[in-house]
């Protein structure tokens, strides 16, 4: 069997090109591509060495020999590096993944095994002479430099994927693909050399491992893509957190500002009693760091009912039922959160040693709610229900849910309430309220 170089030429094209398009389109930078733009140059330049180096060991082109043997051997010591820079970025993957500091020098030390071997190589590949075989086209060089190329392939390999097997856990597989491309690809191709000299596959196989491990990690499209829907992803995650999910829906298709009516919501307002004079006690970074926590449990209290938080106006809460969503009983809804808060506010003074205390007033009626203006979009709610609902948490009294009359129709035979005395509300006038037993 004769030697023939379509194998190489048809490898050569396919780096070439790959080369020219992962140069010319930005990228993120990271530790893989920046060993991956080392390794594509460093494909290209095998292959020119395995290509020259079979046209030149032909008598045919009636060359001296040294011409030969310096491509001959040149070809196997970029393919020593070749392989090397390969398991390097194998690694490299690994420590993509976030492994601990301990973990990272274990793969410091993993290098080191491979590294040391390398240079080993390059020695003998360079010290010990090469031996040819066979007449024309059948003449092949072989020997100890050819031999210990032939190991040191399998050896990295073995060695790459006991690594990739003990770190299995700890990585995803899109980035154990450079290690099943690199073992697969140039495992059997290798074994194949070894055993048929005028098989030349070796750099076809480098070929193909970079060209998996371009479309799988290194394309800038597909990466790109990837993080734009990851980044998107967050994007969405964080409006979510921000607006109703509806209301999240409507502003990414039809980004303009909306209004809408609901005439039956409940409005609720909690706030902490003496939160000033606390911040003066205790200082005021402090007290943020407990509201903090305190509105964090709250938020997650809501995730438990069809309550919808609006926002937080320094220490007071304030929560809606039925919007943007429309149901029926949500007077009961918002009662049950609001029971449920005024227990959380009990646990969470024993849990942080802490002493505050909550006033609450609720309203139902109708509002307008929606989000206006063109920067900054929030979600909010206007009214007189919500002025009322504001006023009614005002003239509250500690840890004690304050209602408006239209709520205490609605709630006076499936709860105990107590009748305040006429309450002179600003901006309303003279009104009737009821306390939650």
């Amino acid at each position: 069997m004769p030697y023939s170089i379509e194998f190489q030429i048809a490898g050569l094209c396919v780096v070439a090109t790959l080369t020219l398009v992962f140069f010319s389109k930005p990228r993120w930078q990271s530790l893989q591509n920046s060993v991956f733009r080392f390794l594509l140059p460093l494909t290209i330049l095998e292959l020119l060495f395995d290509i020259i180096s079979v046209i030149t060991i032909t008598e045919r082109y009636s060359l001296p020999l040294w011409i030969n043997d310096f491509f001959s051997k040149g070809y196997l010591i970029v393919m020593l590096l070749w392989i090397t820079l390969s398991v390097v970025y194998v690694f490299s993957n690994f420590v993509y993944e976030g492994i601990s500091e301990r973990s990272k020098h274990i793969l410091g030390f993993l290098l080191l095994c491979i590294i040391i071997p390398f240079l080993v190589c390059c020695v003998i590949v360079f010290v010990k002479p090469l031996y040819y075989g066979g007449k024309e086209r059948y003449v092949y060089s072989y020997g100890i430099p050819s031999k210990c190329v032939y190991f040191y392939s399998t050896y990295v390999v073995i060695f790459s994927v006991i690594i990739g097997l003990v770190n299995h856990s700890h990585v995803k597989f899109k980035r154990m693909v450079p290690l099943l491309s690199f073992a697969i690809m140039e495992g059997s191709v290798a074994l194949f050399q070894m055993f048929f000299p005028l098989l030349l596959i070796v750099g076809f196989g480098s070929a193909l491992s970079i060209l998996v491990m371009y479309m799988t990690l290194e394309n800038p499209d597909m990466d790109m893509i990837a993080r734009l829907d990851k980044a998107n992803k967050l994007a969405n995650r964080l409006l979510v957190n921000i607006l109703p999910v509806s209301v999240a829906r409507e502003l990414k298709e039809n980004m303009h500002p909306f209004t809408e009516k609901y005439n039956d919501v409940t409005i609720s307002f909690m706030d902490i009693v003496n939160f000033t004079e606390m911040s003066s006690v205790i200082g005021a970074e402090k007290l943020v760091t407990i509201l903090n926590d305190l509105f964090t449990e709250f938020d997650s209290l809501t995730d438990n009912y069809r309550i919808e938080k609006i926002k937080t106006i320094g220490d007071a809460y304030m929560v809606a039922a039925g919007l943007p969503e429309r149901y029926e009983d949500n007077c009961q809804e918002m009662m049950k959160f609001l029971v449920q808060a005024m227990s959380l506010v009990k646990d969470f003074n024993v849990r942080y040693n802490t002493s505050l205390h909550m006033r609450i007033g609720m309203h139902c009626g109708t509002v307008v709610a929606g989000v206006i203006g063109k920067k900054k979009f929030i979600y909010d709610i206007w009214g007189a229900t919500v002025n009322y609902a504001f006023r009614l948490e005002s003239y509250s009294y500690p840890d004690r849910i304050q209602v408006s009359e239209n709520v205490f129709q609605k709630l006076k035979d499936s709860y105990d309430f107590e009748r305040r005395d006429s309450v002179a509300v600003k901006g309303i006038g003279e009104c009737t309220c009821y306390l939650l037993k």
